[in-house]
């Protein structure tokens, strides 16, 4: 009797992962008992093993584990072709109390555990506000939700777009899509704590129109920003007939220096009102960095043909297989790559409520994540107004997926080691 390797396979969707779990199953049984007779695990490395003996030398827990690893990495390609199920609560916009604080024109969001969220304004105001919004847990709805406070960053931009949690907790990025920088702030007394470098491609004199840094998002290890419409060297803004090609960019190490950037292409704009022609758009405002190291992209139009400027807000599934990392490339304009890919996962059309920004809250009671987003209201014109918005979003496993019993492992080396 040889020790027991214990699997939790565990997921948010049990029938998707029924294949992937009967090939578990089937590993197990195939390779329960780890006796010289059992046969060899692995083939044979083209024809190695039979001239030299080879897998001999290597002991026959580490050839098991190999194999479980990977199954691992199977499951994991698995999880991720499933692809993501976004569900709208049915709950409606939910309007996001400033009581006394001033907070107004909020831009980005960003969880921090429990009820505590952290948003930023793009109105020039220099403080981290900080939320509170509480998750029905059945469901996904919003029971509360209000602005409670502030936290001064005198360091902050002039246009602060998107805000991300550092691991740890204790400080957050933001981007400022005027400066076209991400920094770092304590969220003990708002100083600022470092910077992340941005790659010079995102320059400000390369910003057509404030169509910068509008996004940021943390997940998986590493931090994503995008600009919100084509930079000058990569061709034209959106019209009504071409989307615009914009630059995704991950950050990642110990100092979260740049390590690679794809080229996205943004919808083009649905129409042209009768009025307000000059102000229509059609771009990237935030992106959602998955805890499994997927990410999400939310467009905003606003535009339409109709009397007047519509926002049209679309939550996008993002698909880097085959895509080209851009960085080397000083123009998307002459095409030479390959884009990243998208999946229309929402969408959502309203005459006043611009969603600007976007964040996972916690999971919920059926294991799927509770989605919100979060509207700039302009300051009140034209009747915009400050709104959540609740989704659940299904099909994301938790980042511990497959959980290896140590001493289950311990257990087989050493019973090997004893045979030898």
């Amino acid at each position: 009797m040889v020790g027991m390797v214990n699997l939790t396979v565990k997921t948010s969707n049990s029938h998707r992962d029924t294949a992937v779990a009967a090939r578990f199953s089937s590993l197990l049984t195939s390779h329960s008992a780890l006796s010289p007779s059992s046969g060899p695990a692995i083939g044979s490395f083209n024809g190695l093993h039979s001239k030299s003996n080879f897998l001999a030398v290597i002991p026959r827990c580490f050839r098991h584990l190999a194999s479980l690893f990977c199954c691992f990495l199977t499951f994991s390609a698995a999880a991720h072709a499933a692809g993501l199920t976004l569900t709208d609560s049915g709950q409606g916009f939910f309007s996001l109390s400033s009581g006394s604080t001033g907070a107004a024109e909020l831009s980005g969001i960003t969880y921090a555990g429990g009820t505590s969220y952290y948003a930023v304004g793009d109105n020039g105001a220099k403080s981290i506000w900080q939320l509170s919004i509480s998750i029905n847990p059945t469901n996904g709805r919003i029971t509360s939700g209000s602005v409670t406070g502030a936290i001064s960053a005198p360091g902050m931009g002039a246009d602060s777009e998107g805000i991300a949690l550092r691991p740890g907790g204790n400080s957050v990025w933001i981007s400022d899509e005027v400066d076209s920088t991400i920094t770092e702030f304590s969220l003990s007394n708002g100083s600022n704590a470092g910077s992340v470098t941005v790659p010079a491609i995102y320059n400000p004199s390369n910003v057509q129109g404030n169509r910068g840094l509008e996004s940021l998002s943390y997940g998986a290890g590493k931090l994503w920003t995008a600009n919100e419409e084509a930079l000058v060297p990569d061709g034209s803004i959106s019209t009504t007939t071409a989307g615009s090609w914009v630059r995704l960019q991950q950050f990642g190490g110990a100092n979260f220096s740049a390590l690679g950037q794809w080229a996205y292409r943004t919808d083009s704009i649905s129409g042209t009102p009768t009025f307000g022609a000059g102000s229509i758009r059609s771009g990237v405002v935030d992106l959602l960095a998955l805890p499994t190291g997927g990410v999400l992209a939310l467009e905003r139009e606003f535009g339409g043909a109709s009397l007047v400027p519509d926002f049209r807000s679309r939550i996008y599934e993002l698909d880097f297989t085959g895509s080209t990392d851009v960085t080397s490339f000083s123009s998307l304009n002459a095409g030479g790559f390959t884009s990243v890919g998208k999946t229309l996962l929402w969408q959502g059309d309203f005459a006043s409520t611009n969603f600007e920004g976007m964040t996972l809250g916690p999971e919920i009671d059926n294991g799927a994540y509770s989605l919100l987003l979060i509207s700039d209201n302009g300051s009140g014109a034209n009747g915009q107004r400050q709104d959540l918005y609740s989704f659940t979003l299904q099909g994301v496993p938790e980042p511990s997926t497959i959980l290896l019993s140590v001493t289950g492992i311990s257990a087989i080396c050493l019973r090997r080691r004893r045979k030898a």
